[in-house]
C-alpha cells in the first residue's frame, strides 16, 4: 500500500513535500518523494491530497477509567479537595461503568490522531472484560500501599502475566507505584526490580501539586494531614522535594516516566538528567489545577527528555494531544512546533523504549501513522498542530482503523 500526501512529516529528517509512504504489512517500506516510488502490481494507493502526513501521536499519560468523569469536578482550590471529590464519585461507578468508560476514552484518543496511550489501569479487574483494544496501548497497573495492601514481586509478575496472555493486544505492560506519598519505599522498589528483571517501563506521579511539596519538604499542609490520617507513615517527610526522596533511594530510573513533576528544588534538575528520567508534562492539566510555570526550558538545558499527556477527563476536557500541544506552545513561547511535536512522538517514544518503532516515519519503523487536512497552513506542523478537524487517515499496526472511503 502506498499513501500518498502534500506534506509527509517523518521526524526523522526534514517534511517532504508531495510525498509518499509504502505500507508492508506492519512495518514502513519507504519513505520520500512519491515522484521516486512506483507502485506493484495492484498496490492500493491512497491519495490524501492537501493533508499531513505524520507518526501516529503518542499519549503518555493517561487515565482511561475516568474519562466517565468529564467535567464533574469544578477546578478545585487545592489537589487534596481534589482527591477527595474524585474518591467520592469513583465509589458509584460498576465494572461496567469502568469498562464503558475506557472505551469512550479510546474513541477519543483516535479522534485525536493519538495511535499509542500510556494508560494507569486503576481497576485491573475490569480487564478480563474488555475487548482487544483499538490503538497501541501500555497498562500500568497502580499500586497503592497506603491502606496497607500487600505486594510481592511473584504477586506482582503473576497480574502481569495477564498480557503475555493477550499478544494480540498491541503495545506492553508496567507498574505504577501511584504517588510518594500513597506508595511505599518498598513498593517502589518492588516496582523498579519488577521493571528491570521484565525489562518494561514503569510509571509514577512525583511532585504534582504545591501541597505535596508541602509534605516531603515541610512536612506540613493538607495532604500531609490527610495521609497521616489514613495511617500513613510520614517519617519521611521534612527532609527535601518528594523528587528527590526518590531520588536518593535510587527510584527513578531511566525505565521511568515521571509524570507531572510540577515543583521542584534547584538540586533536582541535574539529578533528574544524570538519573536519565523520562518526564511527562501534562499541560491542559497543570492548567486546571492552576499550577506555578513548569520548568519545561529548564529541564530541557539539563537535557531531560520530555513527553506530553493529557491526564484524565477529571483534570482535562478532552483527551487530544494536538490540544496539548497547543497549550504547551501558548505557555512556552520559545518552544517551536516542531520540539511540540516531538514532545508527542519521538520523546515518548524513547520513553517507552521503542526508538526506531515509534513515533518516526522511517523504514522498518511500525506503521502507526496519522493524517489531517492542511488547511489554510503552509507550514505542516503548524497543520499538524493547530488542526482541529478528525483524521482523514488513522492507521495502526498496518491496520486503517480510519480510512478516507470511509
Amino acid at each position: 500500500m502506498i499513501i500518498q500526501a502534500e506534506w509527509v512529516v517523518p521526524m526523522k529528517g526534514d517534511p517532504i513535500f508531495n510525498g509518499a509512504v509504502r505500507v508492508d504489512d506492519e512495518h514502513i517500506a519507504y519513505v520520500g518523494p512519491r515522484a521516486k516510488i512506483a507502485p506493484l502490481p495492484n498496490e492500493e494507493i491512497i491519495d490524501l491530497g492537501q493533508s499531513v502526513l505524520s507518526p501516529g501521536l503518542i499519549n503518555a499519560h493517561c487515565h482511561l477509567d475516568y474519562t466517565i468523569l468529564r467535567g464533574s469536578i469544578a477546578p478545585p482550590d487545592g489537589f487534596t479537595d481534589w482527591i477527595k471529590s474524585i474518591n467520592a464519585l469513583k465509589r458509584d461507578f460498576t465494572t461496567t461503568d469502568y469498562l464503558n468508560s475506557v472505551m469512550k476514552g479510546f474513541d477519543l484518543l483516535m479522534e485525536g490522531g493519538t495511535t499509542t496511550v500510556g494508560n494507569i489501569e486503576s481497576f485491573p479487574e475490569i480487564l478480563p472484560h474488555l475487548a482487544p483494544p483499538p490503538i497501541r496501548t501500555w497498562w500500568f497497573l497502580e499500586l497503592i500501599d497506603v491502606r496497607n495492601r500487600l505486594y510481592d514481586e511473584t504477586g506482582l509478575i503473576g497480574a502481569l502475566s495477564f498480557f503475555e496472555q493477550h499478544p494480540n493486544w498491541l503495545g506492553g505492560f508496567g507498574l505504577s507505584p501511584h504517588a510518594p506519598y500513597t506508595a511505599s519505599p518498598e513498593l517502589y522498589r518492588l516496582a523498579k526490580s519488577c521493571s528491570e528483571r521484565l525489562q518494561m517501563p514503569f510509571t509514577t506521579h512525583v511532585a504534582e501539586s504545591v501541597q505535596e511539596h508541602e509534605m516531603f519538604a515541610n512536612a506540613r499542609g493538607d495532604l500531609y494531614d490527610l495521609m497521616k490520617s489514613l495511617g500513613r507513615d510520614c517519617t519521611d517527610c521534612g527532609q527535601g522535594s518528594s523528587v528527590s526522596h526518590l531520588l536518593e533511594l535510587g527510584l527513578l530510573t531511566h525505565n521511568c516516566l515521571a509524570v507531572h513533576v510540577n515543583y521542584l528544588q534547584d538540586y533536582d534538575f541535574p539529578a533528574l538528567a544524570e538519573a536519565g528520567v523520562h518526564i511527562v508534562y501534562c499541560p491542559k492539566c497543570h492548567t486546571y489545577f492552576g499550577h506555578r510555570k513548569f520548568e519545561l526550558e529548564r529541564l530541557r538545558e539539563h537535557g531531560v527528555n520530555i513527553c506530553l499527556g493529557t491526564d484524565s477527563l477529571a483534570s482535562n476536557n478532552s483527551l487530544d494531544m494536538r490540544a496539548e500541544m497547543r497549550e504547551a506552545l501558548f505557555k512556552h513561547p520559545t518552544l517551536t512546533n516542531r520540539q511540540c511535536l516531538e514532545m508527542a512522538t519521538l520523546n515518548p517514544a524513547k520513553a517507552l523504549n521503542q526508538e526506531g518503532r515509534l513515533g518516526e516515519l522511517t523504514e522498518h519503523a511500525l506503521a502507526d501513522l496519522v493524517a489531517f487536512p492542511m488547511d489554510f497552513h503552509s507550514n505542516p506542523y503548524e497543520a499538524l498542530i493547530h488542526s482541529h478537524a478528525k483524521p482523514l487517515l488513522l492507521m495502526v499496526n498496518g491496520r486503517k482503523i480510519v480510512s478516507p472511503n470511509d
